[in-house]
């Protein structure tokens, strides 16, 4: 067996481990804390990313934001309106029975929220659907508004019919 350059018999180097006891002994003991201590309760980091945050003040304001930066359009204000708010859709644990008497049968279903531990499970998360848009813009003309009017139905999913664009004050 070659070491740093030296060639040495298995017993030797299992003397120079040895030798180096403290050291070992001590990687050994900190990897054994790091097994045993709490891996915490919460969400991990892609449960917590499956599930987004959404908060209609903050999307006007992302919006606002990244209108305000189309030439000519100055300071922006966006008012949004909701068809639907955020949803979530929950796993379910489903049992069924069924019952045959004579010529009879019957089925009975028994559903339940699927949980891990306290929280139930999301299946599918489905972001609010926008009924309308109304932005304020400083600036004037056509052409800024179908680029303000495009921008916001392709940051919304709405049709040009939904959107209305204001010059404002």
């Amino acid at each position: 067996m070659w070491i740093t350059g030296m060639k040495t018999d298995t017993g030797s180097f299992l003397r120079a481990l040895v030798g180096k006891k403290g050291l070992l002994l001590g990687a050994l003991v900190l990897g054994i804390l790091l097994l045993l201590l709490p891996r915490g309760g919460g969400k991990t980091g892609e449960a917590a990313a499956a599930e987004p945050s959404f908060t209609l003040e903050a999307e006007e304001a992302r919006i606002a934001k990244a209108l305000s930066r189309i030439t000519g359009a100055g300071q922006v204000t966006v008012v949004l309106t909701l068809d639907t708010g955020p949803q979530r859709e929950f796993a379910r644990n489903t049992e069924d029975s069924r019952q045959s008497s004579g010529g009879d049968s019957r089925v009975q279903s028994r559903s339940e929220v699927a949980r891990d531990q306290d929280e139930a499970l999301t299946v599918q998360y489905a972001y609010p659907r926008y009924r309308g848009a109304l932005v304020i813009v400083q600036g004037d003309g056509s052409t800024l508004k179908l680029e303000i009017t495009q921008a916001v139905s392709a940051l919304t999913g709405l049709g040009a019919d939904r959107i209305t664009v204001v010059r404002g004050a």
